[in-house]
């Protein structure tokens, strides 16, 4: 009998949220279901919102040059410039004739003016980058980047226009996926210990506050080694990740700001600035802007980022308590005056509020302190909070985007200079880590091979990651645009139904795996073969326990491409020295664990870095002819990698 395949059918991949419109009264039933089913995701969504400031005022110009600069001019009007190809400099002499006025703003003191110079990218000069990739933010994402650049074996300098690391708690939750890169990155444990486990989830809905427990860790999870969510607060994780960081030789430059960009076709000259020296002129062979919701990057290669206001006022606290709660259960409430989570934090009797509130008037800002905060507690959740001790609290106004595009040439955004939640700060950390990790191993990889290779390879991290944003932030908008509505009929339809709803097996079961991120794929990507995608190309790869040596993840390489090979009992050990692997490192799985994860065509597998499966069929040479070896410069032959099994 021939040995059950490898690797299960993939199915529709990346779950696309369709935005409905409106609900009008004749549809509140229907959507109020909807709104049920997705409220807890909306929930954990909003975990993640940080911080937002006011926007500077800003005369914006739709550019389709490739530089931007940016200055601050006494006057109020926006500049076009269009300049010949000679010119390298923005102080070489412009045309005037090509000079014309956009849009003026009156009566905005010191306004922050874009001045679009459009010209193409000049010519190679010839000049060796002084480092391969340059990370602006040192928040979770670009501490991710920098991290991942060095482990890949890239050169990066990574900096950040603060002073120091923030203290603040912002983004709380980590997801299974997320928890997954940390493991590849090495900080798994790190994170963990400083971590508390969601054990469960109470729903209380309506004004009886009826309560559902939905228990997390006996969700359906599947093949993961992190069966739950982890609160943490974000401050700890940039702790850690800098650490890491250091380790492993880098180091943050704070207090230096990135001033300029300009694309020299080759590499990319990057003008930064610090208060205590002069301005320095960096070039790059990459650019990666993790810089935030307001990203400098973003804005000086001419991206766009449209927001759309949601319309909703949110209060966060940080907060000890008098009352006896669960230390490891969080709350929601879906009270008719509106949106409240009480969600635990690792340091005893502390927990994160986050409520939906009326929009105070523009002059008349809300004072969230003990008072403010037990006062709401009490009304929608009925409990007497005895609140003391407020080490943080915010307030903004939600928003939502996603950029246009994720990559310009050698430029690429990701975390919140490319989606956005809110406007800025914390929120997004899971898809803003697992942005960086997708990117830096294509980087590593694209500095080894041919450039036509190298685009097609790089492109990827847009096809792949764009969609998994923009289906996040729809999602996302459309769930609280239901659940903040101001009319009160809808959340009172929604907390009379949310009972049954959320008692539904299939309800619960999307606590688990869908968000915990495992079952993201990229079935369109072009570096999946189309053909090997019913094999389970794109997809995650199983993480199964295997009889004799772990988890399967622990057996794959870290920082390169790995076969896996599924053997029937007793089959000898494929010879890894041999010309049909390529040389690259081999893992022979004979036990069944991997047969209750997956199921479809596949027996041989190619797994990348990211642990998703790049190719899949039943041979070696099949897979490979699907890559073309053009995607992966298949290390010395001769040297040879021993091959593992369990």
């Amino acid at each position: 009998m021939s040995p059950p395949p490898l690797a299960r059918r993939a199915g529709s991949g990346v779950s696309r949220l369709r935005a409905g419109r409106r609900p009008g009264r004749v549809a509140v039933a229907a959507v109020a279901v909807v709104a049920v089913v997705s409220a807890v995701g909306a929930a954990v969504q909003i975990l993640r919102i940080g911080l937002g400031g006011s926007e500077a005022a800003c005369s914006e110009v739709q550019t389709g040059g490739d530089d931007l600069l940016s200055r601050k001019l006494d006057s109020c009007v926006s500049l076009r410039l269009r300049l010949p190809p000679a010119v390298t400099s923005p102080t070489t002499a412009w045309r005037k004739e090509k000079v014309t006025f956009e849009r003026c703003i009156p009566n905005v003191p010191q306004a922050r003016t874009r001045i679009v110079l459009q010209h193409q990218p000049q010519p190679a000069q010839d000049v060796e980058p002084q480092v391969d990739v340059l990370v602006v933010g040192a928040g979770p994402t670009g501490l991710t980047a920098a991290s991942e650049a060095i482990r890949h074996g890239l050169t990066v300098r990574i900096i950040e226009s603060k002073s120091y690391r923030s203290t603040f708690s912002k983004a709380l939750v980590a997801h299974a996926r997320t928890l997954e890169v940390f493991e590849t990155m090495g900080i798994a444990d790190e994170i963990l210990a400083e971590g508390t486990r969601f054990a469960a989830l109470n729903t209380h809905a309506g004004r009886r506050r009826r309560a559902v427990r939905v228990s997390l860790l006996d969700q359906p999870w599947g093949d993961t080694a992190y069966p739950f969510w982890l609160s943490i607060p974000q401050y700890a994780t940039e702790r850690i990740l800098e650490d890491h960081l250091n380790a492993l030789g880098g180091e943050v430059e704070w207090q230096t700001t990135l001033d300029r960009l300009q694309d020299r076709a080759d590499h990319v000259e990057a003008t930064l600035t610090r208060a205590d020296r002069e301005d320095e002129v960096v070039r790059a062979r990459w650019v990666v802007g993790a810089d935030g919701g307001r990203s400098r990057v973003r804005e000086q290669v001419g991206l766009r980022l449209d927001r759309s206001d949601a319309g909703a006022t949110f209060v966060l606290a940080d907060v000890k308590t008098s009352a006896n709660l669960t230390e490891d259960e969080g709350h929601v409430f879906l009270h008719p005056a509106g949106l409240l989570l009480i969600v635990p934090m690792p340091e005893p009797r502390r927990w994160r509020i986050i409520a939906h509130v009326p929009t105070p008037p523009a002059d008349a800002p809300l004072t969230i302190d003990a008072a403010f905060l037990d006062e709401l507690i009490r009304e929608r959740s009925g409990i007497e909070f005895g609140s003391h001790d407020v080490v943080w609290e915010s307030q903004f106004n939600l928003s939502h985007g996603v950029a246009d595009h994720y990559r310009r040439r050698r430029v690429f955004l990701a975390g919140d200079a490319a989606h956005v939640h809110s406007p800025v700060g914390g929120q997004g950390l899971n898809t803003g880590v697992q942005d960086a990790h997708n990117l830096l191993w294509k980087l590593g990889l694209a500095r080894r091979m041919d450039a036509e290779a190298a685009e097609r390879l790089l492109d990827s991290y847009e096809a792949e990651r764009r969609p998994i944003g923009h289906a996040m932030v729809r999602g996302t908008a459309q769930v609280t645009r239901i659940l903040t509505t101001r009319g009160s009929l809808i959340r009172t339809v929604v907390g009379a139904m949310a009972p049954a709803v959320i008692r539904r097996s299939a309800v619960q079961a999307r606590l688990g795996r869908n968000v915990g991120m495992l079952d993201i794929a990229y079935p369109d990507s072009p570096i999946v073969p189309a053909a090997a995608v019913p094999a389970g190309a794109g997809r995650r790869m199983p993480n199964p326990e295997l009889r004799a040596c772990g988890r399967l993840y622990e057996r794959l390489d870290r920082t390169g491409h790995t076969w896996v090979v599924r053997g029937a009992a007793g089959e000898t050990t494929p010879d890894p020295n041999h010309p049909r692997w390529n040389g690259l490192p081999l893992v022979h799985v004979t036990d069944d664990a991997l047969l209750h994860h997956v199921d479809g065509v596949a027996q041989v597998a190619l797994v990348r870095p990211d642990r998703y499966i790049a190719a899949a069929g039943d041979t070696p040479e099949g897979v490979w002819s699907q890559v073309d070896g053009r995607l992966i410069p298949a290390p010395d032959v001769a040297a040879g990698t021993p091959a593992t099994s369990d």
